[in-house]
């Protein structure tokens, strides 16, 4: 069950993605919304809704309409019928748009029941970004005391800036030691960064120390929305000043 904030943030996004599904004239949108609570009140359970869902639609849309014809009607038009119909309209849709949503992300509901009800069928289906299959190079520009700067670059793409297609941010992890580290794994996160050149910080304990970096690349999400990191940077050995 989705809470309020999820339904908020899914309505926006597919609002964003596809293009605009209810007519913007109130003759048009009468019609949108009778078919789509008749259809709905019909069989929710072919859109992947519940007869709740039907029933709360059907009383809003009958307000609606009700409010829509004495708005229309020019013996009961007034600015205070006419504000009403817009507040009854107001009301449906903001019922209306959370179903549709679930309409159109349900994998369980056909397209030919999408095009129906009047929703959006969804034209393509989104994949998850991959893991990157490349891995960052980092550079040594400067070492100041307690601060060293540093540059990331695509190791398949030496010459350019841009982070590869899908990459997020540079994930650096970094080891102190009398010598050099040798092993990644055994390394700690220091942070993540989606611009260079940057710069990192050291502690006073760590002055005259090796400090040895490795770095990889990591998407913004990827399966079930987890991100992704691709293979580790060479080591970048560095002497703390």
């Amino acid at each position: 069950m989705l809470d309020t904030n999820e339904r908020k943030r899914q309505t926006s996004k597919v609002m964003a993605q596809y293009p605009a599904y209810i007519p913007a004239p109130d003759s048009l949108f009468a019609a949108w919304s009778a078919n789509f609570s008749t259809l709905l009140t019909a069989s929710p359970t072919t859109y992947g809704l519940l007869a709740g869902d039907a029933v709360a639609v059907a009383a809003a849309q009958a307000t609606w309409l009700a409010a829509y014809n004495t708005a229309v009607n020019p013996p009961t038009r007034t600015s205070g019928t006419i504000a009403a119909k817009d507040a009854a309209r107001a009301a449906l849709e903001a019922m209306v748009r959370p179903l549709a949503v679930r309409i159109i992300l349900n994998p369980a509901v056909t397209n030919l029941a999408r095009t129906n009800i009047g929703v959006t069928v969804p034209s393509v289906v989104p994949s998850p970004i991959p893991a990157p299959v490349t891995n960052p190079t980092l550079i040594l520009v400067s070492a100041a005391p307690l601060v060293t700067n540093l540059q990331f670059r695509d190791a398949s793409a030496p010459l350019v800036k841009a982070k590869p297609f899908g990459v997020v941010s540079l994930d650096l992890f970094g080891q102190y030691g009398v010598v050099a580290g040798t092993d990644p794994d055994a390394a700690t996160y220091v942070g993540g960064f989606n611009k260079t050149p940057f710069q990192i910080s050291h502690e006073n304990a760590q002055r005259g120390k090796h400090c040895t970096l490795w770095a990889r690349w990591k998407t913004r999400s990827g399966p079930a929305g987890v991100p992704q990191v691709g293979p580790w940077s060479d080591s970048l050995d560095v002497i703390v000043v």
